[in-house]
Formats: C-alpha cells, sequence, structure tokens
C-alpha cells in the first residue's frame, strides 16, 4: 500500500489520503486487538501444537502494522505539507506514538500516570521483574518505541512543546521501566537533553 502510494501520489486527493489513513488505523487497532485476546493466543498456540507448527508471529504482525502506520504519516508530515497541514497530520503522528509507548509500558508491567487512579492512600509496591515470555516480548517491540521516540525527537521544537505536556507521563515510565535494549535509554537520554531540556530551561 505504501509502494502504491509513492507511485501515485501526485494524482491522489486528500480523500484518497484519508481513506489510506483510515485502512492503516483499522489493520494496527486489528493487529493490537489480537495480539491483545488472550483466549484466542492459547487456542492458536494448542492448534499449532497438534499441527507441529510454530505460533504465529502475533507481535511481529502487531509492530509491522503500526511501523507502516507511522512511516506514512511522517512521510506526509514531512513531504506533503499542504496534505499534512489540511488533514491535521501531526496530531495523528503524536498520537500513534502515544499509543505505542503505552503498549510497550504495558509489556514492561507499568501503566502511564496518567492511567492511575489518583490515591493519597496508596502503597508504594516494589516493581517485579518480568517473566522471560515478556523480556522476549518487550525486546521484539524495542524497534517500534525507538521508532517512535525517534519521531517524536524529531518534531520542531514548537510541535514538540504543544504535546509534551501529556506524554511527559509516558516519558517517566519509560525511565522507570526494564527495557532489554540499551537503545531506548539511549534515545530517552536524547531525548531530555535536546527536547525536554530546552523546554525546562526557558520556564
Amino acid at each position: 500500500m505504501t509502494d502504491l502510494f509513492k507511485m501515485h501520489q501526485q494524482s491522489l486527493s486528500s480523500g484518497n489520503i484519508k481513506i489510506l489513513l483510515d485502512i492503516f488505523s483499522s489493520i494496527t487497532s486489528h493487529a493490537h486487538q489480537l495480539n491483545s485476546e488472550t483466549v484466542l493466543q492459547l487456542k492458536l498456540q494448542r492448534a499449532c501444537a497438534i499441527l507441529e507448527i510454530s505460533d504465529p508471529p502475533m507481535v511481529h504482525f502487531e509492530n509491522e502494522s503500526y511501523q507502516n502506520y507511522l512511516n506514512f504519516l511522517h512521510g506526509l508530515l514531512v513531504n506533503n505539507i499542504s496534505f499534512s497541514e489540511e488533514m491535521n497530520i501531526e496530531p495523528q503522528l503524536v498520537s500513534v506514538c502515544e499509543k505505542i509507548l503505552q503498549i510497550y509500558l504495558e509489556c514492561s508491567g507499568l501503566r502511564s500516570a496518567q492511567q492511575k487512579p489518583v490515591d493519597k492512600k496508596s502503597e508504594l509496591h516494589w516493581i517485579l521483574p518480568l517473566s522471560s515470555v515478556k523480556k522476549e516480548e518487550l525486546a521484539a517491540r524495542t524497534p517500534l518505541i525507538v521508532l517512535a521516540l525517534r519521531l517524536l525527537c524529531g518534531l520542531e521544537s514548537d510541535s514538540f512543546r504543544r504535546h509534551v505536556s501529556r506524554l511527559f507521563p509516558l516519558f517517566v515510565d519509560l525511565v522507570r521501566s526494564e527495557h532489554s535494549s540499551g537503545e531506548v535509554q539511549r534515545v530517552l537520554s536524547y531525548m531530555f537533553q535536546s527536547c525536554i531540556g530546552p523546554i525546562v530551561m526557558k520556564l
């Protein structure tokens, strides 16, 4: 679908592009829903065991769908300024990145502070180490979250400032999270130094 867009982008209208965006959105939502269905996954595992075949790459399918969606949005944002402004591509890109961060945090055993209920009497609990299965899933999700963080870092300073208040709790939880690769910490470090730091210094 991305290749078709590149071949015919000069002749596509905003209506055509909206249809493509809806398709990308539907695919990612479907992929995430499939990967969230525990009962379905157990049935698939049993079926694969009976047939003596490997389990379907559910996480890979979800990652690939989100990656294609991000790349499409980023391409519109960078290369199609008129479409980007007309269709509010930047907020859509940020929303998809936000969703990817939330999925990663759920996998790591942390929820964003945005999602946590406010309870003054809540007790502090230890963060338990991840199981081997979760560590494997986290490793599989690492390239996608690195891509999302890099795209957020690549926003213009004014654009980043507009969205940082809603994303900051996610960044904080990412700092607290367990990671399978140092690449996540490196991108986060760059973000705090180059994107968030200048905002704080101007306060």
